[in-house]
């Protein structure tokens, strides 16, 4: 996927409190530095086998679920993960989003 030019929206469900927390990011409204950093993380993250990778365990409480969707000039993808499933270099665009995001439906 070409990562020049994105539009990311992250939403978050789960957590102590239950609210669902919603966010976007249009690469092309943040400064270079920033948009630099969230494509090249996304660049060393495989979207499409995360969801392979292992979970919380049975019955953990509270934890954090994901819906990200990544937009490129000419591709789309959405990817459903848990806290426990989010690699490092995910964690810094979960971050970036979670910065702007607003109490959600």
């Amino acid at each position: 996927m070409a990562r020049d030019n994105l539009e990311l929206r992250l939403r978050r469900t789960g957590g102590l409190a239950g609210l669902p927390m919603v966010a976007s990011i249009d690469t092309r409204e943040l400064d270079a530095e920033e948009a630099g950093r969230i494509s090249d993380a996304l660049d060393q993250v495989d979207l499409l086998h995360l969801q392979d990778r292992p979970d919380a365990a049975p019955g953990a409480a509270d934890t954090f679920n994901y819906e990200l969707e990544v937009r490129g000039a000419d591709s789309a993808q959405t990817v459903r993960f848990g806290e426990r499933q989010m690699p490092a270099e995910l964690a810094l665009v979960v971050r970036a989003l979670m910065q702007r995001a607003e109490i959600g439906r």
